[in-house]
């Protein structure tokens, strides 16, 4: 816990240093954006990310943890920025507030329920007490004999839990590199297998002309942008394994 919190701690500190934009530089960077520059995704995000830590206070106690909202909040901060069109007369955290705020929702919802309320219901505050996520202990159907733990086998439990957190790590990468130059796109996309075929530093270098030495040193710089966009340990870890 104390580790995590001085995690914590160092990024908020970091993020901290980072110089607040103005209209006519976030005008600059979303013509930059439209004509693929990553780099340009990159500043316009980072000058932004105190702005994600705001949000995710409101979503504290929901039942995920702080370190992982922000995460979260990021990826759709990443979403706004490719989008961003600055001929709109707003700032970009105005544009970006919806796709930050719906990105922590859907987290807090896909990993703490087993259910979520369609949008569409006559009731949703009913709808939603309704179909709240039943512990694997609870009695259900009347009876104080049967749980939801002795309903669902618990045979090779692992295996699905290990593919979707493997999915879910694969797609904040994916949004992650998104905000990467051409050549960092190719280079991570290659090496951890975008295209469902994991290929060598040495092919990758092949492909891309380029000695294996140079194709290391573009992971290696990809790796850490991406480390200071995100807080998903788990994410940094695969990265540096």
């Amino acid at each position: 816990m104390d580790k995590d919190k001085h995690s914590l701690e160092a990024y908020l500190s970091e993020i901290g240093r980072e110089k607040l934009l103005s209209d006519d530089e976030e005008r600059q960077l979303a013509k930059r954006i439209q004509a693929g520059d990553g780099r340009a995704v990159d500043k316009l995000t980072k000058a932004n990310l105190t702005y994600v830590v705001s949000l995710a206070h409101e979503y504290e106690h929901r039942g995920l943890a702080l370190d992982d909202l922000i995460s979260e909040g990021n990826i759709g901060m990443l979403r706004a920025a490719s989008k961003f069109d600055g001929s709109v007369e707003k700032r970009f955290v105005t544009y970006a507030a919806p796709y930050i705020r719906e990105a922590m929702q859907s987290a807090i919802e896909q990993q703490t329920g087993l259910y979520r309320v369609p949008r569409n219901v006559a009731d949703p505050k009913t709808e939603k007490k309704r179909s709240r996520a039943l512990s694997m202990d609870a009695p259900i159907g009347g009876s104080t004999e049967l749980s939801l733990g002795r309903v669902v086998p618990d045979k090779d439990a692992s295996v699905p839990d290990d593919a979707l957190e493997r999915e879910m790590l694969m797609q904040e990468l994916r949004a992650l590199v998104s905000t990467l130059d051409e050549r960092g796109q190719r280079v991570m996309g290659s090496l951890y297998a975008f295209d469902g075929n994991p290929h060598t530093m040495a092919e990758t270098a092949e492909a891309m002309g380029l000695k294996r030495e140079r194709v290391r040193q573009i992971r290696d710089k990809a790796i850490r942008q991406i480390s200071k966009l995100t807080k998903n340990t788990s994410l940094k870890d695969y990265l540096n394994a």
